[in-house]
């Protein structure tokens, strides 16, 4: 294996790199459906069985994970459907109704879209741990030991930006009860979009001890594509972040800007840096003639 690419970057920035870079693969394979329970579905109905998985299993899979309640889970899999790459059955293999009682399986757009994903993610794998080039290799199986290997280590991700977030709102010293209910928008792909924002921004996640502070609206401009948010609903996440711990409030020019705390810095890189074996074990899953090269 060609390590020269790996071993010049750091950890932290590597993997950092991956994880976004995987976002914008699956939004560029499924617009839109960009949050953690579309996710969820999506890879559920690709490895179900022909007639399909049951919703009563993936809302469990999203409860324990996020605290995901049916009527959002039904509608995460509506959203999915109405795109195409799922498809609703009842127990008799019948179309019908998004209900707690329902089936969802995969229809032949989710899994040329989904196959698609799975390449072009190996290729940034290889692009990171291979030969330095981000290959986008066709030559990958997208079958079950793959999805299962790529749904292990986001899962094993997932764990550790909660733990970081725990960390961070614990030092904050947060009562119970906003503690709570800060973890429940801190696992969500959008707070977890606009935190790597200003990481991939700050000292840590650049290199430059003198980063600047980002502007909210540069925020709004660059969070647009990913989230499609507006200028309010990004003002209001970024005040949340301020008082869960992430981010200080700035002044650049009279416009108003935030910055990355040290505490949350340093724990997001801590994480990160800790993700890249878990990173190197899913490339020595999927390319073991490389990796073991």
């Amino acid at each position: 294996m060609n390590t020269d690419v790996a071993e010049a970057e750091a950890p932290e920035q590597l993997v950092a790199r991956f994880l976004c870079g995987y976002h914008k693969i699956w939004q560029n394979y499924f617009p839109g459906l960009n949050k953690r329970a579309h996710w969820h579905v999506m890879f559920s109905a690709r490895c179900s069985p022909p007639e399909g998985v049951s919703c009563r299993s993936i809302h469990r899979t999203l409860y324990g994970l996020y605290g995901t309640d049916i009527r959002t889970c039904i509608e995460r899999i509506r959203d999915c459907e109405n795109d195409g790459f799922v498809r609703v059955l009842d127990g008799s293999g019948e179309p019908s109704p998004a209900s707690p009682a329902c089936l969802v399986g995969a229809t032949d757009k989710l899994r040329e879209a989904f196959d698609g994903h799975c390449r072009e993610t190996f290729g940034d794998l290889c692009g990171a741990f291979g030969d330095g080039k981000s290959s986008r290799s066709p030559d990958i199986d997208c079958d079950h030991p793959t999805i299962s290997a790529m749904l292990s280590f986001f899962n094993a991700y997932d764990q550790k930006w909660r733990e970081t977030c725990e960390l961070v709102v614990r030092q904050k010293g947060l009562t119970p009860a906003y503690a709570n209910d800060a973890m429940d928008h801190l696992v969500t792909y959008q707070y977890w979009a606009i935190v790597m924002l200003l990481w991939s921004a700050s000292r840590f996640g650049s290199g430059r001890p003198d980063a600047p502070a980002l502007v909210i609206d540069e925020i709004n401009s660059r969070m647009w594509d990913a989230l499609r948010l507006g200028h309010l609903a990004i003002k209001e996440r970024v005040s949340n972040l301020i008082r869960w711990g992430f981010f200080t409030e700035q002044t650049i020019k009279k416009h108003k800007a935030v910055a990355l705390t040290p505490v949350a810095g340093s724990a997001i890189s801590e994480s990160l840096s800790e993700t890249k074996p878990i990173l190197h074990d899913l490339y020595a899953k999927l390319a073991p003639r490389e990796a073991a090269a």
